[in-house]
C-alpha cells in the first residue's frame, strides 16, 4: 500500500443536533457518500487503501459498512478529537506493518469533494512534505501527510491539525485546487441545507468556520 486515505468520522455531531453521518445526500448517508469518493480516488491511484475511523463504540455504523471495501478502525473512548482519531489510525497501520508514502486525511462530513481533488493531492504527495489544498485563498481538507511525519502523530494525539501544521510549518506545501468543496464545513443544520441546495453551477457550499489560510477547525464535531 503506497497511500492511505483515512476518513475521520468519530465525532458526535453536537452542533448538528443528530448524527450527521446519516444525513441524506441524494438518498445516501453522508458518510457513505464520502467513502465512495475516497474509494473512487483509491481505485484511480491503484496502490491506495481506504480506512475509516469511527467512534469507540459504533456498532450501527460499523455494521452498515461491512460490505464496503474499506478498513473500519475505532477511535479511543477519550479524547474525542481529530488528533486522537488520526493517531489511532496511524498506530493501526503501523501495527499491520503498513508504511504508506503518505496518509490523506479526509473528513467524514465532506461528501462533495471531487475524487479528482484527492487524486491531485496524492499525486503531489512526498514523504517529507505535508500538502494542504487551497481554493479561493483558503486552506481546507483533505491534507496529505508524508511518511516522515507519521511517527510523530501518536505523540500529538491531543493536538489539532492546525497545530500540527504549525509544528511542521517548514514542510507544509499549499496546492491549488479548483474545488470549493474543500471548504464545505457541515457542522450545523443550516450548513447542511446550504450545501445540498442547488444553484446555477450545480452546487452551493456552506461558508467555512475558518479564516483565510487556515484549515477547517474540526469538521467531524
Amino acid at each position: 500500500m503506497e497511500y492511505s486515505i483515512v476518513v475521520l468520522a468519530a465525532g458526535y455531531s453536537h452542533r448538528f443536533g443528530s448524527d450527521k453521518r446519516l444525513a441524506s445526500i441524494q438518498g445516501e448517508p453522508m458518510l457513505l457518500r464520502t467513502l465512495e469518493v475516497a474509494q473512487e480516488a483509491a481505485l484511480i491511484m491503484e496502490d491506495a487503501a481506504v480506512q475509516v475511523v469511527l467512534r469507540a463504540r459504533d456498532p450501527v455504523i460499523a455494521n452498515g459498512l461491512k460490505k464496503m471495501p474499506v478498513q473500519v478502525l475505532h477511535a479511543p473512548v477519550w479524547p474525542v478529537s481529530i488528533g486522537a482519531s488520526l493517531a489511532s489510525a496511524v498506530e493501526s497501520l503501523q501495527r499491520a506493518g503498513a508504511n504508506p508514502k503518505a496518509v490523506l486525511v479526509c473528513m467524514g462530513d465532506m461528501p462533495f469533494v471531487e475524487p479528482e481533488t484527492l487524486v491531485t493531492i496524492l499525486k503531489a504527495a512526498r514523504e517529507d512534505r505535508i500538502h494542504v489544498p487551497v481554493c479561493a485563498g483558503t486552506r481546507g481538507y483533505p491534507i496529505a501527510i508524508g511518511r516522515k511525519y507519521l511517527s510523530a502523530l501518536p505523540r500529538l494525539r491531543n493536538t489539532g491539525m492546525e497545530k500540527v501544521l504549525r509544528i511542521f510549518a517548514d514542510a507544509v506545501v499549499d496546492i491549488e485546487v479548483n474545488d470549493p468543496a474543500i471548504n464545505c464545513d457541515i457542522n450545523r443544520p443550516d450548513d447542511f441545507h446550504a450545501a445540498v441546495r442547488q444553484d446555477l453551477f450545480g452546487k452551493i457550499f456552506a461558508s467555512p468556520d475558518t479564516v483565510a489560510d487556515e484549515p477547517l477547525p474540526s469538521p467531524s464535531e
